[in-house]
């Protein structure tokens, strides 16, 4: 898999996330403490932590690199 995009999610970016997710992530919650997103993939909902990176590739589907 070949990444067209990345992003690193910090907790306080969900708006550059939203941006190039659309409407596959979900708003953050917080939990116990963290900022945390839900990414939708192939793989289904996955949890998106702070520091982690979202990847799209170049079929448009996003995986995360923790």
């Amino acid at each position: 898999m070949s990444a067209v995009k990345k992003i690193q999610y910090t907790g306080l970016n969900f708006h550059e996330v939203k941006q190039m997710c659309g409407d596959m992530v979900l708003a953050p919650y917080i939990c116990m403490g963290f900022s945390m997103l839900s990414l939708f993939t192939e793989d289904g909902f996955v949890s998106v932590n702070e520091g982690d990176t979202i990847v799209m590739d170049e079929k448009g589907n996003f995986s995360v690199e923790k």
